[in-house]
């Protein structure tokens, strides 16, 4: 079976490539006959091993849609990972999956979803979205609330599968990470990492963190994260103005802004530092957090805004969950966190029965399932 994916691809800094690398990874992994071919951006590397290869041959900025075809001539199943700002709005992969050969299933995973209230475009996201569903076999979605705006829209439930989205398990000690990345050894860490955009709300945790320092002063707050390649003005001068407010807060001997972004290497590293890990975003789009799984997969406990993107966390422990800028709530639940064994080790054992249910290999054998189904081949996997 021969499998394409259309997506950015590592070393792109994006979440959708650092999807798809390890998606595709561990589909090969549990499926080692599967011919997987990645038809990747044109800024990224080109690779070639058996049955695995990356072509870089499209640009979001041309016509990709016919840079695409190209290469899609003996494909079995074609996958599109989407995100908005990917595609865009415009005719071309609409007619990229009007040309695309009878004999290939097609097949999309919309990563994120944005109801027409919310969308500064209206209801043109959900027109595009709607059209889209119209031309694929399947669509793959990480939440049911997700399905039931494509439910909505007029997307039949037979057409959509939900799989939750994959988590990256690392085991990284914590003082073999703070070695390697020269953090303080002896302090309680709470980190927050990724690309600095404004929604992310670091602001937030240093006021959270502020508050925590006045019950205790051995904590430190790493922020990790520089700016996006293409990276906004607003976002440009939201990072601008943090090492300001850090100083006028009085905060400077206790935040640790490196103002980089942490590489896929040093990721595990960075998570195996944490004590707490905080994602006080404030959004309303319907996305899966990829962040999270990273987060959950280093089996670190974390808090996060009561948010569409965080619902998952809830299957761990509600009480992780806490309302947009509400600082004292977060404070309290770390404090909690650093404080409460009892509370710590049952957060713990529930991220660890989570991380392995939503492992890269569980999520790739769901996938291999839904690509044996709209195929003609069979698949052996390995359990």
């Amino acid at each position: 079976m021969k499998v394409a994916y259309v997506s950015p691809y590592v070393p792109q800094k994006c979440g959708i490539a650092a999807y798809s690398y390890y998606l595709a990874k561990a589909v090969k992994k549990i499926d080692s006959s599967s011919d997987i071919t990645i038809l990747t951006e044109d800024e990224s590397v080109p690779r070639q091993r058996k049955r695995y290869k990356v072509i870089p041959c499209w640009n979001r900025k041309k016509n990709y849609a016919d840079q695409i075809l190209e290469h899609t001539n003996d494909i079995d199943i074609l996958h599109i990972q989407h995100e908005y700002k990917i595609y865009g709005f415009d005719e071309r992969l609409l007619l990229l999956l009007h040309k695309l050969g009878k004999n290939t299933r097609k097949i999309i995973t919309f990563h994120c979803l944005i109801p027409a209230q919310f969308s500064k475009r209206g209801q043109i996201e959900e027109s595009y979205v709607a059209r889209l569903s119209q031309l694929v076999d399947n669509i793959i979605v990480h939440s049911v609330s997700q399905s039931l705006i494509l439910n909505r829209i007029g997307v039949p439930a037979s057409k959509i599968t939900v799989i939750p989205h994959g988590t990256l398990i690392t085991n990284k000690s914590k003082s073999i990470s703070r070695k390697r990345l020269g953090l303080p050894p002896d302090v309680k860490l709470l980190v927050c990492f990724g690309f600095i955009k404004k929604h992310k709300c670091i602001h937030v945790a240093l006021k959270t963190f502020a508050k925590i320092l006045k019950t205790r002063t051995d904590v430190r707050l790493h922020i990790s994260g520089g700016l996006a390649p293409n990276a906004n003005p607003s976002d440009r001068k939201y990072a601008k103005s943090l090492p300001k407010k850090i100083k006028e807060m009085g905060l400077k001997k206790y935040v640790l802004y490196d103002k980089m972004y942490c590489s896929n290497e040093d990721l595990p590293y960075l998570l195996g530092a944490a004590d707490v890990v905080l994602f006080p975003y404030h959004e309303e789009n319907r996305a899966i957090s990829g962040v999270l799984h990273l987060a959950l997969g280093a089996r670190r406990p974390l808090i996060a805004s009561r948010l569409p993107k965080f619902e998952e966390l809830s299957e761990i422990s509600d009480e992780l969950l806490v309302l947009p800028n509400n600082t004292d709530g977060m404070a309290k639940t770390a404090l909690r966190l650093l404080e409460d064994p009892i509370f710590k080790n049952y957060i713990i054992t529930r991220i660890e029965q989570f991380r392995h249910m939503t492992s890269w290999e569980e999520v790739a054998k769901i996938h291999l399932s839904l690509y044996k189904s709209l195929s003609k081949f069979s698949i052996k996997v390995v359990t």
